[in-house]
Parts: structure tokens; C-alpha cells; sequence
């Protein structure tokens, strides 16, 4: 490993956790950098551990993240039925892979592959609350059982590690590499290196990487919540103005072998190694290194060993200045496997924002431990980082078995935004539901309240985020604003989002003076107006002198169809287009190298039969007069559901991604009640009764699509796909209940045969009950 060449570095681009008593990174950086401490102890938390054999010096602490029973089941297309059988740890992975890539200002989008990294711990909520409910009618079901039929098929699905990966790329689009990982405590720092290497080779251009972590998990003080980083190689991440958090230098994984006491024990000279590979890897000296974000287990055996290792790979340097060593388990508790992020993401806002936040409950060292001796120190309270650039860091995680990670990151350099000549910028939000349209509106007032005073640049780059880096959904909200306070202050507006407009008309509308005037202001502040009026050989002609006649009424003509020909290269295809009657004649001033065809056939290019007849009802209108502004006209446009090529906007500036409120998930309780040992079992939940021949067989399909996809109520004309969620293994159990209920042969694919409840309902009574009239159920 000592050989290895220096990395290509990878920067860390965005970031998103859920952690005891911080539901966000900046709550967490909050809690780390006041020294609090995120442990429950006494009472609350020995219930929280569950039933554990314990001796009598056990004291009880847990951490444990808020809200773990609520879930946005709807936003990622989930059926309740399914939802509540699921296993956390996947549920809050999928919602902290959302919120982390829109920190990183990016989606799934089809010129960029995504990879996902991933690991989980130990299911306890299969064991304790899923399993018991499906021994009520199989006392034997246990998790090998679960691989045995169908029911229990979605079980396994929505429980087994092996799916945790390729479920998020599944609901979130991504089509890059999705592996799940599993290292024991070492596991999402190895995802981390592993992400780093495919990105390295280019096996993705994006990369999520990172776990969830269960307070069941085994540890000093166990811990629970879910964390993940968002990696991009830092060339490209530089050269498309990405928030960089910090940079990924270097990174190394290797085993301890047979190099320690027992198979539990850990190893100084394998964690020695793999962090020597990981300097080595970044080009980096140990001198150059100012903290290290340990693994820090707190126990009499494991702390040691890792000081002994770093011990080793400082004392070949000739630093004259201190490293200071850290812990996040004395804030957050043991993160088992979940330990290596929650320590990743602390040295890199540490590295960014140069303080090192307090290790809590230091007041002096283990006794095997010679801090005297050596350059290392322990910070009892947040202090800044001192010293010189670049800030370097380095971050371990050691696993039961001898898994050992080790990754090394600096701090990295700042860039200003690029300048924007658009007066004002086009600010887009959108959301599912009205409710949460109007709870992320609230959220952007909220940040704005901290800090209004943008610089016209940093809005460009809010207004760039917003439209660029974000899905787009059907509940929208748009404005055009040239400041953060009138962004605010549109923000506290009362608003009702737009009906949508299926056609477009565009109506040019003023004198052509007044166009003219447009056209020059246009030329100066709109770069794709002046593109365009640069194709037709404008741009001299909006230099000349206001006044001139022919000058004025060429310029208005060719400013027109400017304006025509980018909002249809935008996306907006109209069926009409109105113009003044001093356009008409606008062939007769095109001169030099414009052909004195083009407005007739840009007017057709921009009609899908050339025929600009009269608009049909339900037609947007767009009004293109002297005050015409293209950001104000495409976001008009877009919160009435036209499709626009944000990307093409932005093409002609210097744009960068920037961190946002993120989308506010509306989360339900989705728990199953914990049966209690030993207790009487409860009675099933009845389904639909057998039906005869005069049952309904419409109430009996509607009882059990909604018993299957756990549904109170269910519209008859719902698409079982596409407003249900249904997938095959719910068709296949729809399916054979209505058979075991109906007595006759319903097909397993109903569902997709016949994907609405009528439609399903008109099948059943047309294809199999009129030709089985005059068969009866066989007696028992």
C-alpha cells in the first residue's frame, strides 16, 4: 500500500444527517461546537436499550435520534402496507439521501451517473416488532423463513441489507454503481473510500456514500441516526462552482489479519498501516496534519492500541506543533457502524469553518495512554484552529474483526461568485402538495432572515441552485427579484399556486420605440437576447443613437423575433404567436447577412404546423412588451407547468451550487405496535369475507387492494402503478386473495391486467364469474 500515487482528489461537496437531538448538519456542528451532549441516562434510557442482560454497574445511557416512527412514505412512492414493515435504518437513509443531494445542488440528471455507498447495521425492528406480528400465523417464521413465499417476500425486500443500496437508486433515479457495504463499525468510511476509488476511476461522476446506525447496535454508549456524504472528483467540482466543503486527499482500507490477540481485538500495527497508506496515498506528511477525528471507543483496550498506532505514524515527523485528537462518540454516543461518517462530516465543517469543536468528559488520560510524550492533545472545550494552510485532518474507524479505514481531508480553498449581468434573478420553488410548497416557502424566508443581503451574484447562484439542482415538481411558486430582502419580502406574500396551462400564445405587444428601447436594454443586461440579436446583426444597431427611425423600427423587428427565438430555444412551443403591425415589414430593413425570410421562418420554428392561428382554451399567455424580462417571463412560464431549459438559461454565466433549505417532508407515523412476550396473540386484523355469487365483487376487490396496500380508502379509478404505487409483489397477493376469496382463477397479474378497482371489477364479473355461474366452491 506504501506505494500507492497520490490521490485525484475528491471533494465533498454536500452532506446530510439526522443525529440524537440535531435533526440537520448545522444542528449537529451547533451541539458539537456548544459541547452538548446528545445522551439520554437513568430511566428513559434503559427502556430505550431494550431487553439486555446487564450487570450490576450498568448504567444506562442511549442516543437516540428524534421521529424514527415517522416516515414521507408518499414521496418516495411507498404503500403504507410496505412502509410499516420496512426497516427504519432504509426509511431515514432514503430521506437523508434526498436532503443531501439538494445540499450539493443536484438530482438525478441524464449527463450525470450517481453512485450509492452504503451499509446498515443490525435490523432490530424485523426482530422485535416485524417478525413477532408473522408468527401470529406461522409460529416457526424467523428470517431464513422469510425467503420461502411471497408474502413474505416483501418482507425480506423491505428489510434485508443487500436491497438498502439499490432502493435508493431505484427511488431516487441513480444509475450509477449501488453497493451496499458492510464493515462492522469500520462500514461508512470504507463506503467512503470505496465511492472515492470509483470516482477516482470513473466509474460515476457523483457519489453518495455514508450508512445508518441503530441504537441496538453494540457499543460503550449506543447511538442512532443516519448520515451521508455527497463526493464529486474535485477538478470537475472546481470547474462547475460546487460548494466544497472540504477535500477527500487521500484514503486507504486495509484488515489486521492475524496481527492481534483474538478475532475482537484490535491491532496497532494494522491501524498503523492503513493510516501511513492513507498519508502516503494524499502526498501528505504526518507534520502537515492539525487533527485527527479518532475512533475513540472509550473502552480499556481500544484506546490505547489507536494512540499507540498514531503514536508510530507521528513520531517519524519533526513537527515542533501540537495535533489535537477528538472523539464525536462523547457527544453523539457509539455510532457502531456509522462511527466513521459522523466523525467524517465533523472534521470537515471543523476544516471549513477552522475551530475544532470540545471532546466532552476529557479530564484525564487513560493511564496505558502518554499524551505527555507525544504531539498529540485533547481539547476539553471548542477553540479555534490555529496554524498553517492548508487545514489538514485526518479521520479513523475501526471495526470488530480488524476492518480499519482512514481518510485524509484539508480544508478547501474559497472561490467568490461569478458575476451576473441580469438585473434580476428567477427564483423557482416546488414542492408535492400545496401544504409543503408553502412550508418550503417559509423555510427560504427563514435563511433569508439570517442573511438578506445578498450580493447580486450570490442570488444568481440561489436562483441557479433552485431551478438547476432541484427536481421539479407539480405544486410551483416563481418571482424574479434583483435582491435577497425583495426575495423576502415576496416570500411573506400569500400565494396560490398556478393553474397549468397545456398552449402557449406569445403576443408582442408597444410601439416600436418602445421595443426598440427594450431591445437596447436588452442587448446590455439579457446575454441570450444578445446572442440572438448578434446572430441577426443587431447588436451594432442597439449601439446606435435612439431617434433614428429606421434605426428604431429595425431594432424593434429584430428585437421581436430575438425574443421569439429564445423562449422557444428555452422549451415553449407556441400555438400563436401575435405581432405588431410594424413588424410586418421588417424584411424590408434585414440587411448584410440576415436573411430577409428569417422571421417567417422563425415564427414557423417556433409553431408545430407553422399555422399561428387563433389559441384554444386553456392557453398561457405570454406579453412581451417594453419592460419584457426573460427570467420574469420563464418562470411564468414554469409555475404553470411549461417544461424550460433551466440548464440553457444558465449556460451563458459562470454559476455556481449552493446550500438551501431542503425539502420539507410531511412524515407519518408508519410502526408496528410491539407485541408483548408471552402475551395472549392478538387477533388478526379481519380481511374480506369469502364471497358468493351475489356478494359485490367490487367492495370485495376494493377490500382487498386496501388490506394489501394498507389503505383506508382507495378512488376506484386510482392507476395501481401510478397513483397507488403497486409493484409485482403486491399484483401477485392481490391476486391470490381474491382467488382464495372468489373461488375462480383471477389472474396474479391482475392488478396490471387491470390496474383501477372498475376496471379490475369489470374483469373479474366479465372474464371469470360469468363463466363459472354454474360452479360451486368444492365442500371441505
Amino acid at each position: 500500500m506504501s506505494g500507492r500515487r497520490p490521490a485525484r482528489s475528491i471533494a465533498i461537496i454536500g452532506m446530510a444527517a439526522r443525529f440524537p437531538e440535531a435533526d440537520d448538519v448545522e444542528a449537529y456542528w451547533t451541539n458539537l461546537v456548544n459541547a452538548v451532549e446528545s445522551i439520554s441516562r437513568g430511566t428513559n434510557a434503559a427502556a430505550a436499550t431494550g431487553p439486555v442482560s446487564v450487570g450490576a454497574g450498568f448504567v444506562p445511557a442511549v442516543a437516540r435520534v428524534r421521529n424514527i416512527d415517522l416516515f414521507d412514505a408518499d414521496y418516495f412512492r411507498i404503500p403504507p402496507a410496505e412502509a410499516v414493515i420496512m426497516d427504519p435504518q432504509h426509511r431515514v437513509l432514503l430521506e437523508v439521501a434526498v436532503t443531501a443531494l439538494e445540499d450539493a445542488g443536484y438530482h438525478a440528471v441524464a449527463d450525470k451517473t450517481i453512485g450509492v455507498f452504503v451499509g446498515c447495521g443490525e435490523n432490530y425492528y424485523l426482530r422485535d416488532f416485524v417478525l413477532p406480528h408473522e408468527r401470529r400465523d406461522n409460529p416457526a417464521a424467523n428470517a431464513e423463513h422469510l425467503k420461502a413465499n411471497g408474502t413474505d417476500t416483501r418482507i425480506l425486500a423491505a428489510n434485508e441489507k443487500d436491497f438498502l443500496a439499490a432502493r435508493i437508486a431505484f427511488k431516487l433515479g441513480l444509475t450509477g454503481p449501488s453497493v451496499t457495504v458492510q464493515a462492522t463499525c469500520a462500514t461508512s468510511l470504507t463506503a467512503v473510500a470505496l465511492a472515492c476509488t470509483a470516482l477516482a476511476a470513473g466509474d460515476c461522476d457523483i457519489a453518495l456514500a455514508g450508512r445508518p446506525f441503530d441504537a441496538g447496535a453494540s457499543g460503550t454508549v449506543p447511538g442512532s441516526g443516519a448520515a451521508l456524504v455527497v463526493l464529486r472528483r474535485d477538478d470537475d467540482a472546481t470547474a462547475d462552482r460546487d460548494h466544497r466543503r472540504a477535500v477527500i486527499r487521500g484514503w486507504a482500507i486495509n484488515n489486521d489479519g492475524g496481527s492481534r490477540a483474538g478475532f475482537t481485538a484490535p491491532s496497532a500495527t494494522g491501524q498503523q498501516a492503513v493510516i501511513q497508506a492513507a498519508l502516503a496515498h494524499a502526498g501528505v506528511a504526518a507534520d502537515d496534519v492539525g487533527y485527527v477525528e479518532t475512533h475513540g471507543t472509550a473502552t480499556p483496550i481500544g484506546d490505547p492500541v489507536e494512540f499507540e498506532s498514531l503514536r508510530r505514524v507521528f513520531a517519524t515527523g519533526t513537527r515542533s506543533g501540537e495535533c489535537v485528537l477528538g472523539a464525536v462518540k462523547s457527544n453523539i454516543g457509539h455510532a457502531d457502524a456509522a462511527a466513521g461518517i459522523a466523525g467524517l462530516i465533523k472534521a470537515a465543517l471543523a476544516a471549513e469553518r477552522a475551530t475544532i469543536p470540545a471532546t466532552l468528559h476529557f479530564e484525564s488520560p487513560n493511564p496505558e495512554v502518554d499524551l505527555a510524550g507525544s504531539p498529540f492533545t485533547v481539547r476539553s472545550e471548542t477553540r479555534p484552529w490555529t496554524g498553517g494552510a492548508p487545514r489538514v485532518a485526518g479521520v479513523s474507524a475501526f471495526g470488530l474483526g480488524g476492518n480499519n479505514a482512514h481518510v485524509v481531508l484539508q480544508a478547501a480553498d474559497s472561490r467568490p461568485p461569478a458575476g451576473s449581468a441580469r438585473p434580476g434573478q428567477a427564483i423557482v420553488l416546488s414542492a408535492r402538495t400545496e401544504a409543503e410548497l408553502r412550508e418550503l416557502r417559509s423555510a427560504m424566508a427563514g435563511r433569508l432572515r439570517r442573511r438578506s443581503d445578498l450580493s447580486r451574484a450570490e442570488l444568481a447562484d440561489v436562483a441557479f441552485t433552485l431551478a438547476v439542482g432541484r427536481p421539479h415538481f407539480e405544486y410551483r411558486w416563481s418571482t424574479c427579484v434583483s435582491d435577497g430582502a425583495e426575495l423576502l419580502a415576496r416570500l411573506a406574500l400569500p400565494a396560490t399556486p398556478p393553474r397549468p396551462a397545456l398552449r402557449w400564445s406569445l403576443s408582442i405587444h408597444g410601439t416600436y420605440q418602445q421595443i426598440a428601447v427594450a431591445g437596447r436594454r436588452l442587448a446590455a443586461d439579457e446575454p441570450l437576447v444578445r446572442a440572438a440579436l448578434t446572430e441577426l446583426g443587431a447588436v451594432a444597431v442597439a449601439g446606435e443613437q435612439a431617434g433614428d427611425e429606421e434605426s428604431d423600427l429595425r431594432l424593434a423587428a429584430l428585437t421581436a423575433l430575438s425574443i421569439t427565438r429564445v423562449l422557444s430555444r428555452l422549451g415553449l412551443t407556441f400555438a400563436r404567436i401575435d405581432m405588431p403591425r410594424w413588424a410586418a415589414p421588417v424584411q424590408a430593413f434585414v440587411s448584410g447577412g440576415a436573411d430577409a425570410g428569417l422571421l417567417d421562418q422563425a415564427l414557423h420554428d417556433c409553431t408545430p404546423d407553422g399555422d399561428v392561428g387563433d389559441a384554444r382554451a386553456g392557453t398561457g399567455r405570454i406579453l412581451a412588451g417594453p419592460a419584457f424580462d426573460l427570467g420574469e417571463t420563464i418562470g411564468f412560464a414554469w409555475a404553470r407547468s411549461a417544461l424550460v431549459d433551466w440548464s440553457g438559461y444558465f449556460a451563458v454565466e459562470e454559476r455556481g451550487r449552493v446550500p438551501l433549505p431542503s425539502y420539507p417532508f410531511s412524515r407519518r407515523r408508519h410502526w408496528l405496535p410491539r407485541i408483548a412476550p408471552h402475551a395472549p396473540e392478538p387477533t388478526r386484523q379481519a380481511g374480506p369475507e369469502p364471497a358468493t355469487r351475489t356478494t359485490d365483487v367490487r367492495r370485495t376487490v376494493e377490500a382487498v387492494w386496501r388490506d394489501v396496500l394498507g389503505l383506508d380508502a382507495i378512488d376506484h379509478e386510482a392507476h395501481f402503478v401510478d397513483d397507488l404505487a403497486g409493484d409485482s409483489m403486491y399484483a401477485v397477493e392481490i391476486g391470490a386473495r381474491l382467488r382464495e376469496i372468489l373461488h375462480v382463477e383471477v389472474p396474479l397479474d391482475l392488478p396490471y391486467v387491470a390496474p383501477t378497482i372498475d376496471s379490475a371489477t369489470h374483469y373479474i364479473e366479465s372474464h371469470l364469474l360469468g363463466s363459472a355461474t354454474d360452479q360451486k366452491p368444492a365442500d371441505n
